[in-house]
């Protein structure tokens, strides 16, 4: 779900946000979203990863989500596998697949956040990716990337793809 109850977030460690910037992002989320169900997800590398960053914005944990796309990398949904800790989140990659099969998704964007600031991926995030787009591709599913978003004094991203970490 995209909305947000202010007092949910403050009290999942948003603070400094007042009610006025939590609706504000909450906008922007809405807005984001229903751009990406018309256009294609890959359309803009810098519309991709503001999407990412407002969901992930107010996270003190990472969190994995995955979405998932259409045949003309149109969104279907926008889903959050896991949640973790400040610097892990376990994800099984049956349940990536899973998610995949059942909304019959014909590619993914995987995407996590990381809380420390730096979106560079650890060893655990390339092995991961790894299996993932294996079994992807038995099932003949794409992973176009996995992107890690990191905030510090303004938002980074990391593509995997672009790093050339994913290969096709």
């Amino acid at each position: 779900m995209i909305q947000h109850d202010p007092k949910k977030i403050a009290e999942r460690g948003a603070s400094g946000f007042s009610e006025a910037e939590i609706a504000t992002i909450d906008a922007a989320r809405i807005i984001l979203r229903r751009h990406a169900r018309s256009t294609s997800a890959l359309q803009s590398w810098t519309m991709l990863t503001d999407y990412l960053a407002l969901n992930a914005v107010h996270e003190r944990v990472e969190v994995f989500r995955v979405l998932l796309l259409d045949r003309k990398n149109r969104l279907i949904r926008d889903r959050v596998m896991t949640r973790g800790s400040i610097d892990h989140v376990p994800v099984y990659v049956s349940e990536v697949l899973r998610a995949a099969l059942v909304l019959d998704a014909s590619a993914l964007i995987l995407c996590h956040n990381h809380p420390s600031g730096d979106p560079h991926p650890s060893q655990t995030d390339i092995e991961l990716t790894r299996k993932i787009v294996e079994a992807c591709k038995v099932m003949e599913i794409v992973v176009h990337d996995h992107i890690i978003v990191g905030f510090g004094r303004e938002k980074n991203a990391f593509s995997m793809r672009a790093a050339g970490m994913l290969s096709d």
